[in-house]
């Protein structure tokens, strides 16, 4: 990567430059690196000396980043998802499959992935798996930053930038208490549901953003009551009547014995999984893990 002053910006610079600019704290993003807050200082002036350009704004009591920064801060992550993916190239060629594998799930994701991470890591003990649980949307966004190898999450169409292997779709469905006036219905229509007082996700959930969606395309508008970003939750409040929802039926309610899920009449959103990598730039040790997980899918 070639500096504006014609010099060039090292990788350790845009690893320092990255520490910052996501914590936007010197002291924490020091620790970050295991360097010193004075030799973090001196690397990101010296970047912004090679670049020509002011990346933070600092005061005594923030810092934040410039508009330049902002640029930055998408080049310097793709750069780094690069040199980690040849890094782990070639030593995947020396010594087999290691070193760290960041992946990401959403809440819910069943699809035998814990039985698929399980055997994964019996065959290769030295891969380092990192997990992190998000919404969709997070999980997208840090896959397409190079920030997660491999995700599991609500997707139904092609990504620019990602390769997605579709798993599984499924009608969602209605769910209320068991004291609701429908919770003995054969099905529900989604312009019934809309006058009923809702438990949602928060936006950005893969769920929540297909409700809103089929919701939107009737032209209806419903009345979100709570919002929370937890299913043992959600799942508890309405089984307390204290609203309805529409969910994948796949979620486990054998302990809402006063839970009652219902068929949705057509149009009903559908539901869809999927495996989320990298187009074009998967590593071993990510396209490994998604066949595993192929192979684990219930039957």
């Amino acid at each position: 990567m070639s500096g504006a002053r014609g010099g060039m910006v090292e990788l350790r610079q845009l690893e320092h430059f990255l520490a910052v600019a996501e914590e936007l704290h010197f002291t924490r993003a020091a620790r970050r690196v295991n360097i010193v807050q004075s030799a973090l200082s001196s690397s990101v002036g010296a970047l912004e000396r090679e670049l020509g350009a002011k990346l933070f704004v600092r005061s005594t009591r923030a810092v934040r980043l410039t508009r330049e920064g902002e640029v930055l801060l998408t080049e310097a992550r793709r750069v780094l998802a690069a040199a980690q993916t040849a890094r782990t190239a070639v030593a995947e060629v020396v010594g087999g499959v290691r070193g760290p594998l960041a992946i990401g799930i959403m809440q819910n994701f069943r699809r035998g992935v814990t039985d698929a991470l399980a055997a994964f890591h019996t065959a290769h003990p030295s891969v380092d798996l990192r997990i992190v649980q998000a919404p969709t949307v997070v999980l997208l966004d840090r896959v397409a930053g190079g920030r997660l190898d491999i995700a599991f999450a609500c997707v139904a169409e092609p990504l620019t930038g990602l390769e997605v292997t579709p798993l599984d779709s499924e009608p969602m469905v209605f769910a209320c208490h068991s004291g609701h006036p429908w919770a003995q219905r054969a099905s529900v229509s989604l312009t019934d549901a809309a006058g009923e007082l809702f438990v949602d996700y928060p936006p950005g959930w893969g769920a929540r953003t297909l409700v809103d969606a089929a919701f939107a395309e009737l032209g209806v508008r419903r009345r979100p009551a709570c919002e929370v970003g937890d299913t043992d939750t959600l799942l508890d409040l309405v089984a307390h009547g204290l609203g309805v929802a529409i969910l994948p039926p796949s979620l486990d309610n054998r302990h809402h014995d006063s839970l009652r899920l219902i068929p949705l009449e057509a149009p009903a959103p559908v539901y869809p999984t999927a495996i989320v990598t990298p187009a074009g730039a998967t590593s071993a040790a990510a396209r490994i893990l998604r066949d595993t997980v192929l192979a684990h899918q219930p039957g």
